[in-house]
């Protein structure tokens, strides 16, 4: 073998994780300022409190302890930062990467290093592992050990003979996974039947003890701890009893909670009232609890990304992400889940360990049936389906080659009819549960029609007369843009976009009252979303309507994309002014690049922004009010003002406000709006120098007002 052929595989593995690295990094800077979520905020404050010397405190939903008490340790390190501690998370989710290619190296090792290399990809690639990297919430590192974990047993139990350590060191891993999510619980019975009967070697009965008793041995230390704590048994925690009564008691999760707080910090009282009353709610409603398992078993194979879209429009996602979350997401989740299934019925593998994989698969399709499904709870499917998908795309992939260790690879005719009988059902799952085909092209056809409106507004030429067509069948005459977002209102009715296309064609027709009706149309169809709320906003500051406009323009703040950009090529009805006040809900539309309005109704911006001023006419000296406070022994930074990519000033500003006059050098256009840029030289981030200051934005000048003199 020579020396390219030795090391193109870890040179390979090395890009593969590199470009996951970049995805997982995308992810985090999209959801880097997302607030935290309900259990996400229970573990941080939970991790917080323990940073701060508190102790160890148990959440009201009793949880393992490994994940808080990590959380708590990186807290310190990181000085509580809530980003750095989604970025340390993303890491991890980027170590899944070699860790998947190692576990497949190990499952399948007789087959071409390119077969690992394509779980890897998959890995890599998988949008839905580099979101939920974003989350505070245990999935990923539960991943990461699972990996670990089947791994370990694995390569253990193919020994013919060795060391104990091999099968003691699988037990700690399997035991401190359980310790941060104990769904990882059943690997314990699992991983000692491999080791006992599907393993190699006369020893295997001795390595399925070691296994457990190391396993056994880390997790007793928990389990005394909470005997002591609560004086009775709780192995590691009460989940498992508590969402048995939760999920399937008819009277609902807040009823069932009700009860259990009742019993304040008796966990075992709960933890045993909680298993009789959820075996009892399981033999008392059999009928309701087979159909919300139903509903659930369905949902299990639905499409994570398609569905939360649908449910929350898109508005709080920029565009690009919503694309990769449905292609890298939901599409790439379909092609895993059917190529896995196949893949786990045909791969080459010992009949105890396929045994303990399907095992596995079962277990966790059966707990997200019997309790709840959250899409997150389908991520320990991963070990299972990557690498069986890898090996069926590679299988289709190499078939032809006949050099290929794949192509030697027969199926018997049960296992592919089987096979094929269970791809077909979990297709059926899955496409029918919301009706995704039809749907799809639903969406296609509306989004298709809001492509074209847009590409007909954005024709600077005014309508002529001759375009004008009535398709609203109202006598009201419209011209392309409207009639295509008339033609998507007919696969959406409820298009918030569609009604802003038709508001901004009728802006563009000077119908003032006819665009304002349809704007408020649309608020009351979705009024979370920020486009007809500004456009109504640009609208009433128009008209002089200044206290409704700001009403309307505090929308702003509403979504995750870049708003100012979004206003300043949509808003038509107001011309910029010569004088301008930032932050006092009155500016959008001629800013770019700052942040939200502060309480005092001024605007940091980081390192440059713009404005647009109405032509100067006369004046000869634009005037701007600055500040830039900073912790002490930072130096103050210089502010550079360009107009029209021409600098004209440049100057150090102080903590203090202070109000600069800069003499224009040469007349500009009175015709054409300048465009004002500002540039700070250093920012400053509050938190790095103040921990107790949750803001973690990079500063570099404060902006009151400017305007021309």
């Amino acid at each position: 073998m020579s020396r390219w052929q030795r090391w193109r595989a870890p040179i390979a593995l090395l890009l593969i994780t590199l470009g996951g690295l970049w995805l997982r990094w995308l992810a985090w800077r999209w959801n880097a300022a997302r607030p935290l979520g309900g259990d996400e905020r229970e573990y941080f404050e939970q991790a917080l409190a323990i940073a701060r010397g508190a102790g160890y405190h148990d959440l009201l939903l009793m949880r393992p302890p490994l994940f808080s008490l990590g959380l708590a340790l990186l807290a310190i390190l990181t000085d509580s930062s809530i980003t750095a501690l989604r970025l340390l998370n993303a890491l991890v989710s980027t170590a899944t990467i070699p860790l998947m290619y190692w576990w497949t190296r190990t499952l399948l090792p007789q087959l071409p290093r390119r077969v690992p290399l394509l779980a890897a990809t998959l890995t890599a690639a998988w949008y839905t592992l580099a979101l939920n990297a974003t989350e505070l919430l245990t999935e990923t590192v539960t991943l990461a050990g699972l990996l670990l974990a089947f791994t370990l047993l694995v390569r253990t139990g193919r020994r013919a003979a060795g060391p104990w350590r091999g099968a003691a060191l699988a037990g700690v891993t399997v035991a401190l996974v359980c310790l941060v999510r104990s769904v990882a619980l059943p690997l314990l019975p699992l991983g000692a039947l491999w080791l006992w009967r599907g393993a190699a070697g006369a020893q295997r009965g001795r390595r399925a003890v070691i296994f457990l008793l190391a396993a056994l041995l880390t997790i007793t230390p928990w389990t005394i701890r909470n005997a002591l704590t609560y004086h009775g048994f709780i192995f590691i925690d009460t989940t498992g009893p508590e969402n048995l009564w939760l999920d399937n008691d008819p009277a609902g999760r807040e009823a069932v909670k009700a009860q259990l707080y009742a019993l304040g910090d008796d966990r075992v009282a709960r933890s045993k009232l909680a298993t009789q009353q959820g075996l009892q709610a399981l033999t008392s409603h059999p009928g309701w609890v087979l159909q919300k398992s139903w509903r659930e078993f369905r949902r299990f194979w639905a499409f994570e990304h398609t569905d939360d879209l649908l449910a929350r429009p898109a508005i709080w996602v920029p565009p690009s992400e919503a694309w990769l979350r449905v292609v890298l997401g939901d599409v790439l989740w379909f092609v895993l889940l059917l190529a896995g299934a196949a893949g786990l019925l045909l791969l080459p593998l010992e009949r105890g360990l396929r045994s303990v994989l399907a095992l596995w698969a079962l277990y966790t399709v059966f707990t997200g049936a019997l309790f709840h499904v959250e899409y997150r709870y389908r991520l320990p499917l991963v070990p299972v389906l990557l690498p069986a998908a890898a090996w069926s795309l590679a299988y289709i992939r190499w078939r032809r080659t006949p050099s290929a260790e794949i192509q030697r690879r027969r199926w018997s005719r049960p296992s592919a009819l089987a096979a094929l009988a269970l791809v077909l059902a979990l297709a059926l799952f899955s496409l029918s549960y919301a009706a995704y085909p039809a749907t799809t092209v639903r969406l296609i056809r509306k989004h298709w029609s809001l492509w074209r409106a847009e590409v007909a507004l954005a024709d600077p030429t005014p309508p002529p007369t001759g375009a004008f067509i009535d398709t609203l069948g109202s006598g009201i005459p419209v011209y392309t843009a409207e009639a295509k977002a008339a033609q998507a209102l007919k696969f959406d009715p409820d298009s918030v976009l569609a009604r802003v296309l038709q508001a901004r064609a009728a802006l563009r027709l000077h119908e003032t009252e006819r665009a304002e009706q349809l704007l408020r149309t649309a608020i009351a169809q979705l009024p979370a979303h920020p486009y007809p709320h500004l456009l109504l906003g640009d609208l009433l500051r128009a008209r002089g309507d200044l206290a409704a406009a700001r009403t309307e323009l505090a929308f702003e703040t509403a979504s995750r994309e870049d708003l100012q950009r979004w206003a300043q090529l949509r808003f038509s009805q107001t011309p910029p002014p010569a004088q301008l006040e930032l932050g006092a809900g009155l500016d959008l539309g001629f800013i770019h690049g700052f942040y939200a309005a502060e309480p005092d109704a001024t605007r940091w911006f980081a390192d440059q922004a713009s404005v647009t001023l109405a032509p100067p006419q006369s004046a000869d000296t634009l005037s701007i009010r600055v500040a830039a406070p900073r912790p002490a022994g930072l130096p103050a930074p210089q502010l550079t003002i360009l107009i029209n990519g021409q600098p004209i000033f440049t100057q150090a500003v102080g903590p203090d406000w202070q109000t600069i006059d800069v003499p224009l050098p040469a007349p500009l256009d009175p015709v054409q709006s300048p465009r004002i840029e500002l540039r700070a030289s250093t920012q400053f981030v509050p938190h790095a120098y103040d921990r107790t200051n949750p803001d973690g934005r990079a500063l570099g000048v404060r902006v009151d007002s400017l305007g021309w003199r």
